[in-house]
């Protein structure tokens, strides 16, 4: 028989003072993260052993993008093949639309029917999409399984491969399940933005776009120097193409690392990510990523303007090089006062109560505000539709 009288505890008509005994124990543990990012040049040349070097099997589980598949499907296959490797294949249909739980599902549908193993790596090849989809089913299939990104698009070089977040859209909403999972490996091969289309590549200029405007003006003026031959060359030839992307994924790793878990919600590089979310999500079949965060950019930056933190000079110098970049500059959306509001308030549960809205302080920097006013908002608007 057994009763409860504040500590102490009678059993078999002992009594036991319950405070003899420890009550509270502190279990505290650390992850370590270290994965590389580097160049790989040719990266389905046989002699290129680069996809191969993490894993001891002489099997690989590769999951690639289907526009990718459809442009290098036959060299990854005879890539494998060459090296005397087992391929195991699956294709995903990777849109903004398909990255919900039924392709979650498929995916780990995939891995179950391959008996992928606890240690064994997968090979995620991709744009953005993938990587975060793929890079979840990895965070969840059996607690967590290796796995090895290889972006095929200018966003996902200067955006997906840095990062550790990976999500599905769920709710109606972008990114509503996720988690922070870091890869083993990034491998980058720029060859594969020579396959893109003009406005893939803008939609990748996007991020670099808002990493210079809020953290370097050199990087900036990379952009609004050498706007026609980026596009023209398709990031293909000579140093610039090559000093852009790597001051992007620099930034991007100087920004991130020390605050690689989001403990700290005041994110510079969350400018450009307050608005558009929803937007983008309400958009979903005709307004991409990267278009998305450059009209919020530039909406940040009407409320940086009508605040006197960039005078009308830089203003201007933004918008003409969105322009030049052959960015989009307006988007009726952004004239919707019930959805901007409505974006803002859903941002604002991420952001954990808080606004934290990352506006430009000229260019190059940046202040983070958390008292914007609704009609300092509706001004805001207002600027950005008369421009």
């Amino acid at each position: 028989m057994f009763f409860i009288e504040t500590d102490i505890l009678m059993k078999n008509n002992v009594l036991v003072n319950f405070n003899n005994f420890k009550r509270t124990w502190n279990v505290e543990s650390s992850l370590p993260v270290n994965f590389t990012i580097h160049y790989s040049s040719d990266i389905f040349n046989p002699q290129n052993l680069d996809l191969i070097e993490y894993g001891k099997s002489k099997r690989r589980i590769v999951v690639v993008d289907k526009t990718v598949h459809e442009i290098y499907g036959e060299n990854i296959k005879s890539y494998f093949e060459s090296i005397k490797f087992d391929l195991k294949l699956k294709i995903i249909d990777a849109t903004e639309e398909n990255k919900d739980w039924k392709h979650t599902d498929e995916i780990l549908q995939f891995f179950e029917s391959e008996g992928v193993l606890r240690r064994e790596s997968i090979i995620v090849i991709g744009g953005g999409v993938l990587l975060d989809l793929v890079g979840f089913c990895c965070s969840i299939y059996r607690r967590g399984i290796p796995y090895i990104k290889v972006p095929t698009t200018l966003l996902a070089i200067v955006d997906a491969s840095v990062g550790v977040k990976v999500a599905a859209n769920h709710f109606g909403r972008r990114n509503r399940i996720g988690a922070y999972y870091p890869p083993i490996a990034t491998l980058i091969d720029k060859k594969f933005i020579h396959s893109q289309s003009e406005r893939e590549i803008v939609n990748g200029i996007a991020e670099i776009f808002k990493l210079g405007l809020i953290k370097s003006e050199e990087l900036f003026e990379l952009l609004e120097n050498n706007y026609d031959q980026l596009l023209r060359e398709k990031f293909q030839f000579g140093a610039i193409p090559v000093r852009v992307i790597n001051m992007a994924i620099t930034g991007m790793i100087e920004e991130l690392e020390p605050n690689l878990w989001e403990k700290d919600l005041e994110r510079p590089v969350d400018f450009g990510h307050t608005f558009s979310p929803l937007i983008e999500m309400n958009n979903i079949q005709n307004l991409k990523h990267g278009e998305a965060v450059v009209l919020d950019c530039l909406l940040s930056s009407c409320i940086s303007f009508n605040r006197g933190y960039i005078n009308e000079e830089e203003l201007k110098r933004i918008f003409d090089t969105a322009k030049n970049l052959k960015l989009p500059t307006w988007h009726r959306d952004f004239a919707n006062k019930e959805l901007v509001f409505a974006a803002l308030e859903d941002t604002m549960r991420h952001r954990n109560g808080n606004q934290y809205i990352p506006i430009p302080v000229g260019i190059g920097r940046c202040a983070i505000i958390n008292n914007l006013k609704e009609e300092e908002l509706i001004s805001a608007m207002d600027t950005f539709e008369g421009i």
